[in-house]
């Protein structure tokens, strides 16, 4: 049960937002008012912070729930949407305001609940979270100050130290002493997970193809905030028409939107570092990160200032500094490949999420790598020592899903000739992943959840509760919220799971990664044949660039193992693409009556089943659209040899 809340409805009808207020009295919490507008909410919050909103999309006036909904996130309000519209564009734009649930209207008293309760967890857990990554970066820093080393080096620890609090692809330190500028320049452009590129004058002559002067003359032009500051999309544009500095670099290197964080220095009058943190997502800083730079100047301050008192040689040019780290593998990424700013942000997801007991809810198209990321998770926890168990919920019949998942007892069903431990207990303080789950059937989604959330299961044919410490991580490659709207998937086992939600973008996407992929996959394939290939054509590699990849990182792997078999020298020089290779019917051959009945059934089954994206259950599945039972289907592919591997 969740702790009493001071609660604030914004429902512009009167006789729902009533029946509201009635359900959460009776649960213990505590009504602040109820708005009509976003001008009546605003009026309610200004008179009391509510400590939750529940918050129609459709409201009175001009202004609608997700305008409301962006104040609410700047000012650290959790809300929860209400709404009976479940348009899938709607749904989109209130999903990216990031709220900590939603209820499609009507719901359950039940629905209600469950769904405070987690947006409560939400609230608390991100709390804790902030809380803990700042106590660790203030422990690194006193760390940093006694380490020895290069001020670069020094200045490079506490900059990767800060990733975990500003997320950033390029930062920029700017010295001024005695409120002079100093020819010291050193930022650093994030290269890796824990990799940086060093950006000093010579660097930044490289990058912007302008002499020395000519940057020092724009950074003298340039006027830089004393006071934590930031610039998002259009404000960033019209900051950098100001700024000549920050033009140059978001004009060479890509970079939307910008932060600043001033770090005083009592040591130098009218001096001081400041931190220019810049990104080349448009919308990457809000005014939580100013409170976030406010607590942090006071550690910054003491630690540049003792770092300084260390380092004699603070007004020469350090020429002899390292320009980039080493390539260090982190433990717990090993089966991830690739550098991307999209990926980049996902490992900070998963170092965010990993250390935690939280649900995890991976989504993505087929073929992203969803295990991948579970297992990396797995391996990144506190329980990496413990079992890591997985089902695939769409490749069991509902008649089998049960008894996998809690175990059953000798003759509990027919065939049933002894007692069996399901996927539960064998996961007992270990971590379960939940693959496919978008395919469980309705009657046991409602078990599941009993089980998630009352931390105990009963076996098939028993009768007495068994207690699980498990965490789940669930996967799919479904959108659950159409599913829920569409009433395929139940709403209050979605936000059960989708308690800490980790998108993985598509391989067309990160494009970036193709060719370290496509390298990975050579080194595998080639030690795994016996093969001497080593390198792609840059051809081929540009053909890789070219196409969309439908499948992903497994229709990528499949081709790289292929064309390493076809390979005739040490290096790939094409790559049999689909949409390079379609087969051309040749009239006067009719090569494809050639075909036996099971290649030609082998063939149609896999062509159906990649237009499912690899789903076989439900509706728009493979089993419905072939006219088949799912246990039938199954059955079929064991038979003609068909993995998940092959679509």
């Amino acid at each position: 049960m969740a702790k009493p809340l001071k609660i604030l409805i914004v429902e512009d009808q009167f006789v729902e937002a009533n029946h509201l207020r009635l359900m959460l009295k009776k649960a213990g919490h505590t009504i602040i008012g109820m708005a009509r507008s976003v001008s009546d909410a605003k009026f309610y919050i200004s008179l009391q912070k509510p400590e939750l909103v529940l918050l129609d999309i459709f409201l009175s006036g001009k202004e609608t729930g997700i305008d409301l909904a962006e104040i609410l996130k700047e000012d650290n309000i959790p809300f929860i949407y209400l709404s009976a519209n479940s348009n899938e564009e709607v749904l989109n734009k209130a999903k990216s305001t990031h709220p900590y649930g939603f209820l499609v209207k009507p719901f359950r008293e039940k629905d209600l609940l469950v769904t405070i309760e987690i947006a409560e967890y939400h609230q608390e857990h991100g709390i804790e979270s902030s809380i803990r990554k700042e106590l660790l970066f203030q422990k690194q820093l006193k760390t940093i100050i006694t380490k020895k080393g290069t001020w670069d080096d020094r200045v490079l620890s506490i900059i990767t130290s800060l990733q975990s609090l500003i997320s950033f692809d390029l930062v920029m330190a700017v010295f001024y002493i005695d409120d002079k500028l100093s020819s010291r320049v050193l930022g650093y452009a994030r290269t890796g997970l824990h990799e940086y590129q060093k950006i000093g004058i010579e660097e930044l002559q490289n990058i912007t193809a302008l002499k020395e002067s000519e940057i020092n003359e724009l950074r003298n032009k340039s006027q830089v905030e004393t006071e934590a500051t930031f610039y998002n999309d259009e404000d960033f544009i019209k900051i950098c028409d100001k700024t000549p500095i920050k033009k140059m670099i978001a004009t060479s290197m890509n970079m939307k939107s910008n932060l600043m964080l001033p770090v005083p220095l009592s040591i130098s009058e009218k001096g001081g570092l400041y931190l220019s943190f810049f990104s080349r997502q448009p919308n990457n800083y809000n005014k939580n990160h100013l409170t976030l730079c406010e607590r942090l100047q006071e550690p910054l301050i003491f630690a540049i200032e003792n770092l300084i008192s260390h380092d004699k040689k603070l007004d020469k040019k350090n020429s002899s500094s390292v320009s980039q780290t080493k390539n260090t593998k982190v433990s717990g990424f090993e089966s991830i490949v690739g550098k991307s700013p999209m990926l980049l942000r996902l490992f900070d997801h998963i170092l965010q999420v990993a250390p935690a007991d939280t649900t995890v809810l991976i989504t993505g198209e087929s073929g992203t790598g969803k295990e991948s990321i579970a297992h990396s998770i797995q391996q990144l926890s506190n329980r990496k020592e413990e079992p890591f168990v997985k089902i695939n919920c769409s490749a069991l019949p509902p008649s089998l899903i049960e008894s996998e998942l809690f175990g059953h007892e000798k003759g509990a069903f027919t065939g049933a000739a002894e007692r069996r431990i399901g996927k539960f207990e064998q996961a007992h303080n270990g971590t379960l992943f939940l693959d496919e789950i978008g395919d469980m059937p309705l009657e046991m989604q409602a078990k599941l959840l009993r089980a998630i959330q009352e931390k105990e299961i009963e076996r098939v044919g028993g009768n007495l509760p068994i207690k699980v410490n498990v965490r789940i991580i669930a996967a799919t490659n479904c959108n659950l919220e159409k599913e829920v709207a569409d009433g395929r998937f139940r709403l209050d086992l979605y936000y059960r799971l989708n308690v800490f939600p980790i998108q993985l973008p598509p391989l067309r996407e990160r494009k970036e990664d193709i060719g370290l992929l496509a390298r990975h996959f050579i080194a595998v394939y080639s030690s795994k044949t016996g093969k001497n290939v080593k390198e792609i054509a840059e051809s081929a590699l540009k053909s890789l660039l070219s196409y969309q990849w439908p499948g992903n990182i497994r229709e990528l792997e499949n081709l790289i193992e292929r064309s390493v078999l076809l390979a005739k020298t040490d290096t790939i020089e094409h790559i049999p693409l689909p949409a390079l290779d379609e087969i051309k019917v040749n009239n006067s051959s009719n090569e494809w009556f050639f075909k036996t009945i099971q290649e030609n059934e082998r063939e149609h089954i896999i062509n159906v089943l990649e237009k499912c994206n690899g789903r076989i259950r439900g509706v728009g599945g493979a089993s419905e659209i072939l006219g088949l039972p799912p246990t039938t289907l199954a059955s079929r592919m064991q038979k003609l040899g068909i993995k998940r591997s092959h679509f």
